[in-house]
């Protein structure tokens, strides 16, 4: 049974003067280190890989019920990589985790694109 729906929309170019700006303190604050490395492998595409991630942690939150700010989960409890076959995957820690488990989520279930300067990400929760 479906728990939550969460969708987020990012322009890329917004982020991309995020990232320019406050640069490594920003990215410390919002991603994993795995995600970093991962995002930064991805030559040309990185900003868009940034961007997809950071839509599909506002769409967790959302489909979630839960914000990213005071009283929410924290960025870096959520983190996207690819499965072997290049699928994204949510991997959740800290209280993010906590969250998926007294709610009984069973299944997270992600989709990545971006087109021009967006980048859009849904997110789709399973409980039993």
């Amino acid at each position: 049974m479906i728990y939550g729906i969460g969708v987020d929309l990012v322009k890329v170019n917004r982020l991309a003067r995020v990232v320019d700006r406050y640069g490594e303190r920003f990215l410390k604050r919002v991603y994993t280190d795995r995600e970093i490395s991962y995002c930064r492998s991805r030559a040309h595409q990185g900003i868009y890989q940034f961007a997809q991630r950071f839509a599909a942690k506002e769409a967790f939150s959302k489909a979630l019920g839960v914000g990213l700010r005071q009283g929410g989960i924290r960025w870096r409890d959520v983190e996207i990589l690819p499965d072997p076959r290049g699928k994204p995957e949510i991997h959740v820690s800290g209280r993010a985790a906590r969250l998926c488990q007294e709610t009984g989520i069973k299944g997270m279930h992600l989709s990545l694109t971006d087109e021009d300067n967006l980048a859009v990400a849904m997110v789709v929760l399973e409980i039993l």
